[in-house]
């Protein structure tokens, strides 16, 4: 399996491959570190931070997950103070082996998380049927927030689409973390239909406690 060097960045957000997220970058380790990826046209990793500290090279820094994503920088915005503001989008996955601090920056070295060979029936209904439960959601979240989310142009292939409808929902990190790490498109699919179930009935019990008010 190929394993790789590869700086990261800790946040408390996931990054789904192929989708896209947009990134306020302030600390100066990390300015450094973004200016260094633009100029030698390399990617970082972002790994979701799990709470509590961990002690590396002598550094105490935030726990996080073994698994994240590759993240290429798309677009750059530099201000007039050093601030950045970048636009990335998610590729691989990775695992992290193991862990160090070069300059104040988390580095790895990694190995590539695929999803593992399916065998067995198709699930594109199961597809479909997620992508109509989702469509409710949104249309539901949309009532409950009073305000236009916008369309979403949803992908055809359903594991595109097994990543892009987890990176905007209104979920628990740890949730979108497991979804992260399912090795396979009926898996993410399988807990997609779950939790949409789920939250629609939740949305739905907003709106009637919204109008009982």
């Amino acid at each position: 399996m190929s394993r790789f060097s590869l700086q990261l960045f800790p946040l408390q957000t996931v990054l789904y491959p192929y989708c896209v997220l947009p990134l306020h970058i302030f600390e100066p380790r990390y300015r450094t570190m973004i200016r260094m990826c633009v100029e030698h046209r390399v990617p970082f990793g972002i790994v979701q931070v799990t709470g509590g500290l961990a002690l590396i090279d002598g550094h105490s820094a935030p726990r996080n997950y073994d698994v994240g994503t590759v993240a290429e920088i798309t677009n750059v915005v530099e201000f007039q103070d050093g601030r950045l503001f970048i636009t990335t989008q998610g590729h691989q996955r990775f695992k992290i082996l193991e862990s160090n601090y070069d300059e104040d920056v988390l580095t790895a070295i990694v190995e590539v998380y695929e999803d593992e060979p399916m065998t067995g029936q198709s699930y594109r209904e199961l597809s479909e049927e997620v992508r109509h439960n989702f469509e409710r959601y949104w249309k539901l979240l949309e009532c409950v927030m009073n305000r236009d989310l916008g369309e979403l142009d949803l992908p055809d292939d359903p594991n595109v689409l097994s990543w892009l409808i987890p990176s905007v929902l209104h979920v628990q990190p740890e949730l979108k973390q497991a979804i992260l790490q399912k090795r396979s498109t009926r898996e993410r699919m399988e807990v997609l239909q779950d939790v949409l179930i789920e939250e629609v009935d939740k949305l739905r019990d907003a709106m009637k406690d919204g109008r009982e008010k």
